[in-house]
């Protein structure tokens, strides 16, 4: 992780969230620095930093809203001022004990890639919602399976995670050069991982419970691979379950058969669309003579909505401008196509955009888009013919 890996030994000692994570109370000497803004000693809370969220709670009767380094302080914001003193310092438990093991599954998760797949991380992300690692390789979900069950062989072990300073083989995640100073955290689990690091973890490697890789999204030359770890990854795994059990129940079929069905019924939905398409093409100049045609100044529009495929309506709006000699304008499923041998398509189209919204745009002969909102013909003719 990245952030402030090295300190004091004075500030050591003052980060207690690094050397006993799972004190979630304690007694603090608050000392204000502004409105609403206070440090405390010994320092329980944890700051946003090194990618990682700010712990929540309270301090006596005042909510922390945020923790953050400022000018080299850890600086707690509150929803209402304290005075100095000495207060109970309460941290949310809860919010802790999820952030940490998603954090200390990262590290294990980082450390098995690096070792057992030449994979470097060079970025890191955990959050309430999701969190990311960074790979600076391609890999593919077969790899990143096995770096899952990997993973969990190592929860399983229920090794130690170490906080320890002035390691000489300490590192940073993202360089993976030595590092230079007096005094480095470092966390370490067994032979898996040992790096500089400012967050906050659990004890033992058992205390994550589950880590699960969710995805993976190519990121230029290398791999984002989003994870989870805990009740969330226990509650990602029910839901997987309960929708394959839908689905097996749709489909009268078992797990293992499902990839052969849906192929099979995707394949078939491709070609009735096909089917479906060939028919509209084939019924094109119906759509043309059963158009309404309106008069727009001097030149007639003739309009069809939700008649064809949004694949087609380009074609349809050419051939009814062609026949009318004039504007065809079709609307299918919220696209916009419109082809005009007299008024300026794009015109017609940024008049439709400010009355309906949408996006696109062309030329005075032919333009297409979308509309955030359904239209019947009515409201078409009635907005094109505002104004003129």
């Amino acid at each position: 992780m990245s952030g402030r890996l090295f300190a004091g030994y004075n500030s050591v000692v003052k980060r207690l969230y690094w050397t006993n994570p799972d004190v979630y109370e304690k007694e603090v000497e608050v000392e204000s620095i502004s409105d609403c803004k206070v440090t405390i000693e010994p320092i329980v809370f944890h700051p946003d930093e090194g990618g990682q969220p700010a712990d929540k709670g309270r301090i006596g009767e005042s909510e922390v809203l945020n923790v953050e380094i400022i000018d080299g302080r850890i600086v707690h914001t509150l929803d209402k001022p304290l005075n100095d003193g000495k207060y109970i310092a309460r941290v949310d438990r809860r919010q802790r004990l999820s952030i940490a093991r998603r954090h200390t599954a990262q590290h294990i998760i980082s450390g098995i890639a690096e070792r057992r797949f030449d994979l470097k991380t060079i970025g890191v992300h955990i959050g309430f919602e999701s969190c990311t690692v960074d790979f600076d390789k391609k890999i593919d979900f077969e790899t990143a399976q096995k770096i899952e069950r990997d993973s969990m062989e190592v929860v399983a072990e229920n090794i130690p995670v170490e906080t320890v300073f002035n390691d000489a083989d300490a590192r940073t995640r993202f360089d993976l050069k030595g590092i230079e100073s007096d005094m480095i955290r470092v966390v370490k689990i067994g032979d898996y991982d040992a790096s500089a690091c400012c967050g906050t973890h659990v004890r033992r490697t058992g205390d994550i419970g589950i880590i699960r890789i969710l995805d993976l999204e190519s990121k230029k030359n290398g791999t984002r691979v989003s994870f989870t770890a805990g009740l969330p990854a226990v509650e990602f795994s029910q839901t997987e379950t309960s929708m394959l059990k839908e689905l097996r129940q749709l489909s009268k079929c078992s797990t293992a058969e499902l990839p052969m069905i849906f192929r099979k019924a995707l394949e078939s939905a491709k070609n009735l669309s096909k089917q479906v398409e060939r028919l509209q093409e084939q019924m094109l100049p119906g759509y043309v003579t059963s158009a309404s045609i309106v008069d727009i100044g001097s030149s007639k529009v003739g309009i069809q909505i939700d008649a064809v495929s949004a694949k087609l309506a380009g074609k349809l709006a050419s051939m009814i401008a062609s026949e009318i000699d004039g504007t065809g304008i079709v609307i299918s499923d919220g696209s916009i196509a419109i082809n005009s041998k007299k008024l300026d398509a794009n015109g017609l189209l940024k008049k439709l955009h400010i009355v309906v919204g949408g996006k696109g745009g062309g030329s005075a002969n032919a333009a297409s888009g979308m509309l955030d909102k359904e239209v019947t013909t009515e409201q078409v003719i009635e907005i094109l013919k505002g104004g003129t």
